[in-house]
């Protein structure tokens, strides 16, 4: 993406709310710490339904575990790299910002 194309006002109002989304992301709330959490409970539940289908034999309740468990996996897993995609592109924007002597 080519930053020196946009205004700087459009830069200016997308750095703020990148910013304020960094900031929130950052505090020490419930939410934030609950959502690292979900990523280690979804590979516990994946690996016990894979250890105990292959010890025991598949069931029903088994698949379900794994499949819970790799979709929490996944879904912890696509939202730490959004997380880490915004972040570099929130440093891209103020490289842009100073380039152009705007001061942050």
């Amino acid at each position: 993406m080519d930053l020196t194309d946009w205004t700087e006002a459009d830069l200016i109002s997308l750095r703020e709310k990148l910013h304020l989304w960094r900031v929130q992301r950052q505090a020490p709330t419930w939410g934030n710490r609950f959502w690292g959490i979900f990523g280690y409970v979804g590979v516990f539940a994946f690996l016990t339904g894979l250890l105990d289908a292959f010890f025991g034999g598949i069931s029903g309740l088994n698949a379900l575990l794994m499949l819970l468990g790799a979709l929490a996996s996944f879904s912890w897993y696509k939202g730490d790299k959004q997380r880490k995609k915004n972040i570099s592109f929130l440093e891209k924007l103020d490289r842009e910002l100073a380039r152009r002597g705007h001061k942050t």
